[in-house]
């Protein structure tokens, strides 16, 4: 194909994508018209949600500080344990009580509530889920040697903490189970459910479960 060919065919693909383009803005106005019927359902104004993408990532800084050294890209050691786990926990903090702070906002002015002080509840909330944070390690370890002596092939904890889908939906519970305790509003279903699509485990955040559990 010459030159002066190749610059036609160029110009006549232009005038293809240009046309098909314009068939977009009628597209777009009859999806925004139709988020004010009843049967759409939407989240748009001005109201707070939460970020799912947020809480996703609020459960992988949490399993960063569960299981430290595991699930990052650096060495932690004895030397740079105390930078670690400062720069995570208040990493986790921000994170966290600003979701929280999210979601009863969205759960006052959805219910018409009266105003409770969302931002500090959230900083409150957040900072007590922290203060529980050995407890739940201790409340994980007792599960991962559940899981070791459960599993005959279970070759190590690395194995289990690395790999098993049952410790991960396990710890995603204990971790919602916790804040639902704290009556966080919608943040633990969000996380359960979130374990639930990766995992095919569904534990509800309001389940009652002792210690050493192991579901394979």
């Amino acid at each position: 194909m010459d030159d002066t060919a190749k610059l036609k065919q160029c110009k006549t693909d232009i005038g293809i994508a240009r046309r098909f383009r314009e068939e977009i803005p009628p597209i777009v106005d009859e999806l925004v018209s139709s988020c004010n019927r009843e049967d759409c359902f939407d989240h748009i104004g001005p109201e707070p949600i939460p970020s799912r993408e947020a809480i996703i990532d609020i459960l992988q800084r949490a399993s960063r500080i569960l299981y430290p050294g595991y699930f990052i890209h650096t060495r932690v050691d004895e030397v740079n344990a105390g930078y670690y786990f400062g720069q995570e926990i208040t990493g986790l903090f921000e994170a966290l009580s600003e979701q929280i702070m999210l979601a009863i906002r969205h759960d006052c002015i959805r219910h018409d509530l009266p105003c409770t002080g969302c931002e500090e509840r959230g900083q409150e909330a957040a900072i007590d889920f922290l203060r529980g944070m050995p407890e739940l390690r201790r409340l994980l370890a007792t599960d991962i040697i559940a899981a070791h002596e459960g599993d005959p092939a279970a070759q190590s904890f690395d194995e289990i903490i690395f790999s098993y889908p049952g410790l991960y939906a396990i710890t995603v519970y204990r971790i919602a189970h916790q804040l639902r305790h704290q009556e966080i509003p919608l943040i633990p279903r969000i996380m359960t459910e979130y374990a639930h699509s990766k995992t095919g485990i569904d534990i509800h955040p309001g389940a009652h479960i002792g210690e050493r559990f192991f579901i394979d």
